[in-house]
């Protein structure tokens, strides 16, 4: 528990394993290591060609997040965005951000980049879209910064912070307890809307380092998210396997319904023929 509060804790320096010149006070001379860089674009353009669409085009890749600010850790990601205007692929804007939503998850599952040991999450961002809280914004593809990060000695209030944490553990231990697999799929997806609404109301009221944002830190880097994700899968595995009794009689009885509607149906048809008849 110890070493992922104490994470939260902003360094002295950039990291150096991703720029060079990191102890510089002076941004102009921190630039993005050469390798790193060169890699990313490579990561990049590889993304473009897994989206399969001919008029893509990268209005700029920026490196953002805690490996652009002075609080990176062991538990950091390389977070790429892609800035896209999504208004040229599709008058829907929803059904766009839904299509490029899906190609990240895809190619994120499908892939296992890591530079610098650091795992590598490409992100689709529209060209009008503000990044909430981001610090340090680092254009990749111009190799200069768009925002410089600051040196800032926040309050970590570990006691809330692990209050809290405890408080999500106890939720989901319960619903796993929970028998009824309608209940169970219905509380685990208010609680990951409550997780998110809890964070997102941290960025906007307080920022990066306020305590909800560093709650939702916390359980994804102690493996709460990933396991609160699985369970989700996990039970709707189960329903929809042919082995799954409940699954068995829920189909066969659709099935048994439908073809009823299907008798009423013709049997409306002959007693309309037959009147008119």
């Amino acid at each position: 528990m110890d070493k992922i509060l104490n994470s939260f804790i902003p360094k002295k320096t950039l990291c150096p394993d991703v720029w060079s010149n990191p102890t510089s006070e002076d941004f102009s001379t921190i630039k993005l290591d050469r390798d790193v860089r060169e890699h990313l674009i490579l990561v990049s353009k590889d993304f473009i060609e897994s989206i399969g669409v001919d008029s893509f085009a990268i209005e700029d890749i920026l490196f953002v997040g805690s490996l652009a600010n002075y609080n990176w850790s062991d538990y950091s990601d390389v977070d790429l965005h892609l800035v896209v205007d999504k208004s040229k692929f599709n008058e829907d804007q929803d059904l766009t951000d839904e299509f490029f939503t899906a190609k990240k998850e895809i190619y994120n599952l499908k892939h296992n980049i890591k530079v610098k040991n650091f795992d590598v999450e490409v992100y689709v961002q529209d060209i009008t879209e503000e990044l909430e809280a981001s610090d340090g914004i680092y254009s990749v593809l111009y190799n200069k910064w768009r925002k410089t990060p600051t040196k800032e000695k926040p309050q970590v209030n570990k006691i809330d912070i692990i209050k809290k944490v405890k408080e999500f553990n106890k939720k989901l231990s319960d619903i796993e307890k929970e028998e009824d697999t309608d209940a169970k799929l219905l509380k685990l997806k208010k609680l990951k809307e409550k997780i998110r609404a809890y964070r997102k109301s941290g960025l906007s009221d307080s920022g990066e380092y306020s305590t909800e944002n560093l709650v939702f830190k916390y359980l994804r880097r102690s493996g709460y998210m990933d396991r609160l994700s699985n369970m989700g899968i996990d039970i709707k595995d189960e329903f929809l396997s042919l082995e799954n009794e409940l699954y068995w009689f829920l189909n066969n009885f659709r099935i048994f319904i439908r073809r009823i509607i299907i008798f009423l149906k013709e049997k409306r048809y002959e007693t309309n023929r037959f009147w008119k008849n």
